[in-house]
């Protein structure tokens, strides 16, 4: 629902909002993808494995995870400015202290402390947008949004690839510092307050510690998975996770302001929607973990050339992220969403043919395709979402969505990590001996395969988003 002040706001006062969202969402995107792209060159600088040099970006997932649905009520309790602006000044802090880090410990450390900014800034981000622009052209500012976020996905690799090989690492840390603070200072000056008297508020600490352990537990369990196969203390990691997320739903039933309304997912629209971006998220991210190890360990490129190669996913997303978002708004998200998934599906699929040989237009073309099948679902899945609640509901779904992305983004790292050890542990090359992917060319056929086998298994969890997407409802009743 929108209400008369937002529906009358000026036209250009609507527009620089949206502009300081799509700032958020792109300096967040250039972090992402210039950490991903450095994954390599950080294994090799502290002298450690995929295994370990996963963490560094599953500690930002995971404290995204735990924060962002507290900090979306809190942004509908006390103002979506103040959270959101924070988030600014903490993820800079953040990123700053990343790029001075001295070992993986303290950069894992530090990437926590820019995770807190990043759920104040996702949780609220969209959420603003969303209320600025109304149901009427809410389709259409996600869709810009989208294609802002997908903007950084495009600087954050070949930029960040760019750093890499001239300055160093450090620098791709560095440079979110005039992002952040440009960000900071444009929402302290344009957004208004979304509330005019602060009341009571909860941030349900027990539904935010067990959904928090939950993910946690499963990422551990899939950890050591990888380390040592399915034994006692992977099955009690799994174990916990379970117990965990029981106890959470168990809270949630029973307390007054639940972080997650569970009654939403009484909506087929609602709950198809959620769970088919979980899996698009967790595809997607698993494929992204190891397309860097596979251009520099088999194809022997250099980060700029990963850089410049990964673009081309999100290129596609530029252009046809806004024309997603504007049809949705007049055609729905079932028909959209689902060829989306089943783009991303085949597009994942034919990674498994990739070979050794293979030339830089046959990793490019699926990545497009991803990039296609991504601009087809987000912005209408996410407009459905929105359009589900009412106004005052928009921070809880802002953040519904963003931790449903994030859980499946930690545990699509964690798997993709799981499978290739364990499928370079079939093929004879114990994940100890794979410690950097610098002298993988002396015997790439396990590599190699380890990869095929690996999207092989992540193309299967597309699959399931095409079925999961193709059953929602046409549109969802706002309750």
């Amino acid at each position: 629902m929108t209400t008369n002040n937002e529906a009358t706001r000026p036209s250009a006062a609507q527009w620089l909002m949206l502009a300081n969202v799509c700032l958020g969402q792109f300096v967040g995107a250039v972090d992402a993808r210039s950490v991903n792209v450095a994954l390599p060159t950080l294994s090799v600088y502290f002298g450690t494995s995929m295994e370990v040099v996963q963490w560094i970006p599953l500690a930002y997932q995971l404290t995204v995870v735990g924060l962002v649905l507290s900090l979306g009520r809190l942004g509908d309790a006390v103002g979506r400015k103040k959270i959101y602006n924070s988030g600014f000044v903490i993820f800079m802090a953040g990123s700053a202290l990343c790029g001075l880090a001295t070992g993986v410990l303290p950069m894992i450390f530090f990437r926590v402390l820019e995770g807190i900014g990043g759920a104040m800034i996702l949780a609220n981000g969209r959420a603003i947008a969303s209320a600025v622009f109304g149901s009427a052209n809410r389709g259409k500012a996600l869709g810009i949004t989208s294609m802002a976020f997908h903007m950084g996905y495009i600087v954050g690799p070949s930029f960040g690839g760019f750093l890499i090989d001239t300055l160093g690492w450090r620098w791709i840390f560095f440079v979110n510092l005039p992002f952040a603070l440009a960000g900071a200072v444009m929402a302290w000056k344009v957004l208004p307050e979304s509330v005019k008297k602060n009341g009571a508020y909860s941030i349900d600490p027990l539904g935010m510690a067990t959904l928090l352990l939950s993910v946690v537990f499963l990422v551990l369990g899939l950890h050591q998975a990888t380390r040592s196969g399915l034994e006692l203390r992977t099955a009690g990691m799994l174990l916990l996770s379970a117990l965990s997320l029981a106890l959470f739903i168990f809270f949630e039933r029973r307390t007054a302001v639940p972080l997650i309304d569970l009654d939403l997912f009484r909506m087929r629209a609602f709950s198809a929607a959620l769970i088919s971006q979980a899996l698009i998220s967790l595809s997607q991210t698993a494929t992204f973990l190891l397309i860097p190890f596979y251009l520099q360990g088999i194809l022997s490129f250099s980060p700029t050339q990963v850089g410049l190669t990964i673009i081309f996913y999100s290129v596609v997303v530029v252009f046809m992220a806004p024309i997603g978002g504007s049809l949705s708004d007049r055609l729905g998200s079932r028909v959209l969403c689902t060829a989306g998934c089943f783009c991303t599906f085949i597009s994942i699929l034919s990674l498994v043919r990739l070979q050794s040989t293979s030339a830089h237009w046959e990793v490019m073309l699926p990545l497009a395709g991803m990039g296609l099948g991504w601009s087809l679902f987000a912005s209408p899945n996410l407009s459905a979402l929105f359009g589900s609640v009412t106004s005052e509901r928009l921070g809880a779904v802002s953040g519904a969505t963003v931790t449903a992305a994030n859980t499946a983004n930690a545990v699509g790292i964690a798997l993709a990590s799981l499978l290739f050890s364990r499928w370079l542990d079939y093929y004879g090359v114990p994940a100890a001996s794979a410690t950097t992917y610098e002298g993988w060319l002396k015997n790439p056929v396990p590599y190699l395969s380890a990869f095929q086998n690996s999207w092989a298994i992540v193309a299967a969890f597309a699959l399931v988003a095409v079925a999961m997407s193709a059953v929602r409802g046409k549109r969802a009743t706002k309750p």
